[in-house]
Order: C-alpha cells, then structure tokens, then sequence
C-alpha cells in the first residue's frame, strides 16, 4: 500500500494526476502492475465501460515489419524512446474527468492521458507524426522514434532536428533506452 501511495505521490507532483472532490459521471477502477524496475508501479485505469463510449480515431500505426523495410538502404541509426509517452499529452477538463478513477485515499482524475484509453496509441501516433513526421528519415511506431540515415552527417542532421523540434514541444525521452548509432534491434529484429 506504501508503493501505491507513493506512486500516487509522484504522480501529483509530475502534474499528471489531481485529486477530485466533485460529482463525476465516470469513475473507473484503479489498475496497477509492476514496472520492469521492480520498485516502481505503473497505474493504469481499467476503463472497460469508458471505452465502450469512445469513438476512436483510427490513426494508422505502422507495423515493425513495414517501418523495418524502408531502412534497408540505410546504415546509421537511432531509437528514441519518448519518457512515459502517454503522459506528455495533456488532457481537456472534460476528458479529464471521464478518466476519474477511485483509489483508498479518495478519487484522482487524469490529467494527461492514461494507459487503457482504447484511442490513446491513435491520439500519441498523430501527435508523434505531426511533431516530426514530416522530418525526412524519421520512422514513427508509438513512442519510439526511428531515426535512419546513410552518412552519419545526415544523422546528426535529423537527430538535431528531431531535439530541436522535442525542445521547444517539451518532449521528453528516456536516456535509459537510447539506442544511439548503432546496428538496429528493434522488435526482436537487427538491421
């Protein structure tokens, strides 16, 4: 119970969640699994019945195997992994709402989109696409960022265009899964 309530601390410090004291139309059950790090959690919503009423966006995400196929002609490559992807996308007041959730310590609502949303790979795809997809060798697949490239002048180019644009949206990745100028393993695949 202690790592929950410290989870939950951390979460209203980072501004993701906000405590709720108001009469919500929606309150949806708390989810909590184990992150890799064996000391942290990770709190997600079971929004079974939300996502019944949400329409979805139908982005198109790309496959592994169809990102995986342009890069054959290129040498030098990057992964770029956004640092709690879901979470750097900011919720409305009304969305935020229907992503209240109950834990022992009373009602927290979303502030930023959470795991379990049915639309949420769709809404970060766009987003991601619409930030740095029309950056030439850049390949977008959820929260990863694939940045290919024949010389490794030409990388440095993009990668410096893709912190450019990262900085001035606030986007922030995580160092711990850098894959910088390396072979490409990707989804149990090497280029």
């Amino acid at each position: 119970m202690d790592r929950l309530r410290d989870t939950l601390d951390d979460l209203l410090k980072t501004d993701v969640i906000k405590p709720v004291k108001e009469p919500t139309t929606w309150v949806n059950s708390l989810v909590i699994t184990e992150k890799k790090d064996k000391n942290k959690l990770r709190v997600c919503l079971d929004p079974t019945d939300l996502n019944k009423a949400i329409l979805r966006q139908h982005y198109s995400i790309p496959t592994a195997d169809e990102v995986l196929c342009k890069l054959s002609e290129k040498k030098i490559f990057s992964v770029l992994d956004e640092k709690d992807g879901y979470w750097q996308i900011k919720l409305d007041k009304e969305s935020s709402l229907l992503c209240t959730f109950n834990t022992p310590w009373g009602r927290y609502r979303f502030k930023r989109l959470p795991f379990g949303i049915k639309s949420a790979s769709e809404v970060f795809q766009q987003r991601n696409c619409e930030m740095f997809g029309d950056i030439a060798g850049v390949h977008i697949i959820a929260d990863d960022m694939i940045i290919a490239a024949s010389t490794e002048q030409e990388h440095d180019e993009i990668l410096h265009n893709v912190m450019t644009r990262a900085k001035e949206a606030n986007v922030k990745f995580n160092k711990d899964k850098l894959q910088y100028k390396t072979s490409l393993h990707y989804k149990e695949c090497w280029v």
